[in-house]
């Protein structure tokens, strides 16, 4: 299989594919032209030749039948991208959720016993209750 330009073999901007195995027992091949989009591509054919046929197959480039990359990108891509997008703004908000709702459950919790003990030590308050015995004085 190759590519003719005006009847003459063409090989610039041509690249050769990979032969690759159909699920029926049958193969396919691909050479990919890569024409000037202001060329007149009526001037490019692919001719494939296929042993035991007498003639070649030959095809003639037509802008209406050959798919390429210059389309615009279909609303496919819109109808994918939205939801991943709105996908991800939910993870994130979900994770910020979580962290802020830890961080205010940890700094509402009361202190522990070792925590109590602790402040009384630095405080160095030791208030008597009411049911503690008054300390007598001496005159």
């Amino acid at each position: 299989m190759f590519w003719r330009k005006d009847g003459e073999e063409f090989h610039e901007d041509v690249d050769h594919g990979e032969i690759l195995p159909n699920h029926d027992g049958t193969f396919q091949m691909s050479v990919d032209l890569k024409p000037d989009a202001s060329e007149d591509w009526s001037k490019y054919d692919c001719v494939f030749q296929l042993t035991g046929v007498e003639d070649d197959i030959v095809t003639r480039l037509d802008k209406a039948e050959i798919r390429t990359n210059w389309e615009e990108p279909s609303h496919m891509t819109l109808l994918i991208a939205a939801p991943v997008v709105v996908l991800g703004v939910v993870f994130i908000a979900v994770i910020t959720g979580l962290i802020i709702y830890f961080k205010k459950k940890r700094a509402s919790r009361p202190p522990s016993s070792a925590d109590n003990s602790l402040e009384l030590s630095e405080t160095g308050s030791g208030e008597m209750s009411e049911e503690a015995e008054p300390e007598l004085n001496e005159c």
